[in-house]
């Protein structure tokens, strides 16, 4: 039987008990119903490693003794980034679920020319909080141990300039096709792609990112939707410099 799978901000050792928050606690009692001495998989989202669990109860305490260590490596052989115009707030949310299953390494948000409701400064952290448990439950859900990063970055020139020395692809209807494009890459480990809010990315947004090298690419011959051309660029990537070939 699977072992159900939680993440802990907590450093984790063999043998050393740790007590659960109170949200991972009602989820062990309450919506899975275990008894004491059953088993969990703890993760900290830190390393490549997961500890099988013993649960044990105390009162209205939960309390976990890793028992086995073991290391599992679900990272794919490329790091992916994907730097993403704010849209809705629920097409962002399933863009970043959906990603973090298909093995992203960091997402960069950004307000674009056409984004419709600008993210602000006092409500930043909320919402970076936000993005990172939907990535947590992701995570949890398809198994990898290490999170990935997310980030928001105020403008596009700035989020261009952040982005690595590596492969990079720019969404754009007017682009030639990902297999007459994928040729050009050239270093097959790296990737960093460039995809606009609904209504996607402006003239002058599509000018800055190709100075910034930027190469444009059309995803076949229907426009998609914002989350989901995010969603099948990477599973594009993955599939042909990835892991999921």
């Amino acid at each position: 039987m699977r072992l159900s799978r939680i993440y802990l901000n907590s450093d984790l050792e063999l043998q050393c008990r740790v007590e659960l928050p109170t949200a991972a606690a009602h989820y062990v009692k309450n919506v899975l119903r275990l008894k004491g001495g059953q088993q969990i998989i703890l993760f900290n989202g830190k390393d490549s490693h997961e500890f099988t669990c013993q649960i044990e109860f105390a009162r209205k305490a939960v309390s976990a003794i890793p028992l086995v260590m073991t290391e599992k490596k679900l990272e794919s052989p490329i790091h992916s980034t994907l730097i993403q115009a704010l849209g809705k707030p629920e097409h962002i949310d399933f863009m970043v679920q959906k990603s973090t299953e298909l093995g992203v390494n960091k997402i960069t948000l950004f307000n674009s020319e056409r984004t419709q409701h600008h993210l602000k400064a006092e409500r930043l952290q909320k919402k970076l909080e936000h993005w990172q448990g939907i990535m947590i439950s992701a995570c949890e859900q398809c198994g990898r141990n290490t999170l990935p990063e997310i980030e928001f970055i105020t403008g596009l020139e700035c989020a261009l300039k952040s982005s690595p020395a590596s492969d990079k692809i720019l969404l754009d209807f007017a682009g030639a096709g990902f297999q007459q494009i994928s040729s050009k890459f050239d270093s097959g480990n790296s990737f960093v792609m460039l995809i606009g809010a609904e209504g996607g990315l402006s003239e002058t947004e599509i000018q800055q990112a190709s100075q910034a090298g930027f190469i444009p690419c059309r995803m076949g011959p229907r426009v998609l939707r914002m989350e989901t051309a995010a969603i099948a660029i990477l599973a594009l990537v993955q599939h042909q410099f990835g892991d999921m070939s």
